[in-house]
């Protein structure tokens, strides 16, 4: 493990740790409320914490090559978790995202997201769609991920949906799909989305929300502009510095949902401008070195794989600060490796262990190269 990009383990750790910090500061009040227990959601968050770690250390010694020839069968098995949701899931919300298994809950859509990107990596490598066209090379995957994201719908999940969707359009694009072959897609996409708008009036309503706040800056405070105000609140109060870690005032059932999706709107509530950019930094490092491991990827499967596991932490990183801050309208990401959630910060950070491995994969290519040229055989 000493060959890889060590900044791809110091980096998800550090925010893994901001994570928990900002988890009890911002649940503590709700845990007290609803379980008469300040430290629930901590305790919780813990242990899921320290089965990251595990997950992150074992993907972090993972063989890519059997990776890649599982590719098919995790698309599979995710597959049929994603049915088996819609069948028996736990419904909450108005949605059934999860599994329940005793003391274990399952996202199915976590696995999902990394398991497309694990298959479409394989696709591509094995028939790029600049040798193979439309028919052969590009028509099979986009059914494919199409499907896959039929089934997010169907919870319904349309953000995590659109981000799947929008994750394997770029990976399809980096492959070298020609543009005029992903604009039927692209609209097929789109007109999915506005269908699903209609079929649901309250994602209909934050997206009226939005518009609304955009072109005539104004809010439904006590209705469905509720969310979007509490958090611009707790943004702007935080001012400079900050209320101090602790010291928010949102948390305080004034902002649903401030340990997980709005956890950004305390911590800057809490620690400021200076604090938010801290975070925003940290993430930004990490995508940069991200983006470092796809550039020096040994292998085709290695470099797409890289490219879909950064772009995922990526727009989920975009989305969660988005809404948070009213730039798009409200939906129920987490951001990652800080909010609050047991499946989505293990795929986080398995997709952080196995950029650590292609990174260590790409210094032993670069290393081989170097002896070659050193002893006069290019």
């Amino acid at each position: 493990m000493s060959r890889g990009d060590r900044w791809l383990l110091v980096l998800p750790l550090a925010l893994t740790a901001v994570g928990v910090v900002m988890v009890y500061s911002s649940s503590a009040i709700l845990g007290i409320t609803r379980y008469q227990d300040p430290d629930y959601f901590l305790t919780r968050q813990v242990v899921r914490v320290a089965l990251g770690v595990l997950v992150l250390a074992l993907c972090a010694r993972l063989d890519l090559r059997r990776l890649e020839r599982l590719a098919p069968a995790l698309l599979t098995a995710s597959v049929l978790l994603l049915l088996l949701v819609i069948v028996v899931g736990h419904r909450a919300n108005g949605a059934t995202r999860q599994l329940r298994m005793g003391l274990l809950t399952l996202s199915p859509i976590d696995l999902a997201r990394l398991a497309a990107v694990v298959f479409l990596a394989w696709w591509l490598k094995k028939r790029p769609p600049a040798e193979h066209g439309f028919t052969h090379g590009l028509l099979p995957p986009l059914a494919i991920v199409g499907v896959v994201a039929a089934l997010v719908l169907k919870q319904p999940n349309l953000s995590s949906a659109a981000l799947l969707g929008v994750t394997g359009f770029v990976m399809l694009f980096l492959a070298g799909a020609r543009l005029s072959h992903l604009a039927a897609p692209l609209a097929a996409g789109a007109v999915t989305g506005a269908v699903m708008l209609r079929l649901h009036p309250y994602q209909m309503e934050r997206v009226d929300t939005f518009v609304r706040f955009v072109f005539t800056v104004t809010l439904d405070r006590e209705g469905s502009g509720w969310y979007l105000d509490q958090s611009l609140i707790a943004i702007g109060s935080g001012g400079w510095f900050g209320r101090g870690l602790g010291g928010g005032m949102q948390k305080y059932l004034f902002l649903p949902e401030a340990h997980t999706d709005f956890i950004f709107s305390i911590l800057a509530e809490e620690l400021g401008f200076v604090g938010a950019g801290a975070l925003l930094a940290l993430f930004a490092l990490l995508l940069w070195r991200c983006v470092r491991v796809m550039a020096r990827a040994a292998d085709p499967f290695q470099f797409y794989l890289a490219g879909g596991l950064t772009l995922q932490i990526g727009l989920y990183v975009l989305v969660n600060v988005a809404v948070a801050t009213g730039l798009v309208p409200t939906t129920g990401l987490p951001l990652p490796f800080v909010s609050y959630g047991g499946s989505a910060l293990l795929a986080n950070l398995a997709a952080a262990g196995i950029l650590y491995r292609i990174s260590a994969a790409g210094a032993s290519a670069d290393a081989v190269a170097r002896r070659r040229w050193a002893g006069g055989q290019p």
